[in-house]
This record gives C-alpha cells, sequence and structure tokens, in this order.
C-alpha cells in the first residue's frame, strides 16, 4: 500500500522536518505500508517567509489550497491509495475528496474524531493565536464544540522555523509546549492534540508524548493508520466516500474544461517537493 503524504509546507525549505517526518512514517506505518512525503511546490513561499505568515492571509491561502488539489489528482494518477493531508488548517479538504475516488483524510478532522474515543474532551496546543482561530472554526464545522476543552495558544508565539533550531530556543519552546499542556489539563482535556505538523515531529524528536497522565496524540501518526484504515476499507468493499452532495465528482467535460480553460490538475508527482523530487 502507498499512501501519498502531503504537506503544507516546501518541505525543501524545511529539511529536519521532511527527515523527521519521513523515518518517523517509515516506523510507524507498518512493513505493508509505504508513506511518501511531499510538500507545496518548491518556491511557493517567498524566501525566509514562514508559511504560516503566508497562510494567515486567507487571500493567498486560496493558491496553495488549489495545490493541495493538484496534489490529490496526481497522487491518484500516480497509483497511491490514499491521500494523508497533513495541515491541520484541513486546507481543501473537501475539495480534494469530490476529485479522486482514493481515500483522502486530514489532520485536525482524523485527530479530532480520534480524541473522541481516547478521552470525554480533548484539547489542541498551537503556535499561534491565528492557528487557534481556525482550529476553534474546525472543530465546529465539524459538530465537535462539545468535545473540546479548548484550544491554548503556546506564549509568546513559536516561530516554526524555530522548531529546526537547537540550544536555548529549544529549551524554551519545550517549556511552552508544559504549560500549555497543563492549562489544557486545567481546562478538562484529557487528550492533547499538538496542533501543527512541524510541532508534532518536534515533540517526536524530544520524545513528549505525555503528560501528568494525559495522552498527546502522536498526530501525524495517527493520520498514517487512519489513511491506511481508509484505504483498506475501501479495497475490502466495506465503505466508500458519499458522492450524494458534498463530495459530489465532477463529470469528466467538467473537469476537461477546468484544466483547459485554467491549467489546473496537470502537475505530476515530480513538481512537488519532498517525495520523488529527492529521489530523482
Amino acid at each position: 500500500m502507498k499512501i501519498w503524504h502531503q504537506s503544507f509546507t516546501d518541505l525543501n525549505e524545511f529539511p529536519l522536518y521532511r527527515e523527521t517526518l519521513q523515518s518517523h512514517a517509515n516506523a510507524v506505518a507498518g512493513s505493508d505500508v509505504s508513506v511518501v512525503v511531499h510538500g507545496l511546490r518548491p518556491g511557493t513561499y517567498p524566501p525566509a517567509t514562514a508559511p504560516m505568515d503566508v497562510n494567515s492571509r486567507a487571500g493567498l491561502r486560496i493558491f496553495n489550497a488549489q495545490q493541495v488539489c493538484e496534489a490529490a489528482v496526481a497522487a491518484q494518477a500516480a497509483g497511491y491509495d490514499a491521500f494523508a493531508l497533513g495541515c491541520f488548517f484541513d486546507p481543501a479538504l473537501h475539495e480534494a475528496r469530490s476529485l479522486v475516488d482514493i481515500p483522502v483524510v486530514s489532520l485536525t478532522e482524523t485527530c479530532m474524531l480520534t480524541a473522541c474515543s481516547l478521552g470525554r474532551k480533548f484539547a489542541v496546543i498551537s503556535l499561534t493565536d491565528f492557528q487557534k482561530m481556525l482550529t476553534e472554526d474546525l472543530a465546529n464545522q465539524y459538530g465537535l464544540t462539545s468535545r473540546l476543552a479548548g484550544v491554548v495558544a503556546m506564549s509568546p508565539a513559536v516561530k516554526l522555523y524555530d522548531l529546526e533550531g537547537s540550544g536555548a530556543v529549544i529549551d524554551s519552546i519545550k517549556q511552552r509546549f508544559i504549560a500549555s499542556c497543563q492549562e489544557a489539563l486545567w481546562l478538562g482535556a484529557e487528550v492533547i492534540i499538538p496542533g501543527d505538523g512541524v510541532l508534532n515531529e518536534f515533540l517526536v524528536r524530544h520524545k513528549m508524548l505525555s503528560v501528568d497522565g494525559a495522552v498527546i496524540m502522536d498526530a501525524l501518526g495517527v493520520l498514517f493508520h487512519h489513511a491506511a484504515f481508509f484505504a483498506r476499507a475501501r479495497a475490502s468493499g466495506c465503505l466508500d466516500v458519499s458522492r450524494r452532495l458534498l463530495y459530489a465528482k465532477p463529470t469528466g467535460p467538467m473537469l476537461g474544461h477546468a484544466r483547459q480553460f485554467t491549467g489546473a490538475f496537470q502537475r505530476g508527482e515530480q513538481e512537488f517537493s519532498g517525495g520523488a523530487a529527492l529521489r530523482d
């Protein structure tokens, strides 16, 4: 089984994250599952600009969301069995599901639904106030507000590039994360979700996946297993996505017109960062 992981970062710009992500996937996915990590196209973000700084502007985020749709189409064309969207914004989740037959799963939806089976209430730890806002909106969209103890933004906010740093900055991030977890526990959380993919891999590297008896979810590990579960279930005929309303598929002529008019949905795997681009 092959799973296409899709980050909302340019993985060529985050080498430590990319390497941790791939080794993490190799370790947790199982011998019968191959996870290949991908990012957005190289050069998507301006030099020395963190993805969060761009994606906190909705008018720019929409262009990167289109890349997610194109990646899902490329994944299916390349023979992948599932598409795992590794961004807590869940960008273009509905749109990508409508375009392909393979299962499409995403971080926030996957982790929140899984957390409901692990404890009465869950909390999410975000890097910034903007992430906190979007996470609260997604919990409401998914109908899970009553299970959400709260979203705690780390203070002061964490810069994405600092998660690949060393020395004193690492110690500071650890302390801020633990303090945020303690606040989440005070709010009543039994399960804590690291609300950022780069943060999750930071915690995996530093073996920080428990606090005071509460579970700190390995969000990306759960995502890989969730993708594999849906791929197996679909292959065995147990389930498939509904095409009645929300995820109605475009017809062939509709998709063909979109390709011709916009130039979209024509990118191959090698055009995305990470993955095949690094193997070639």
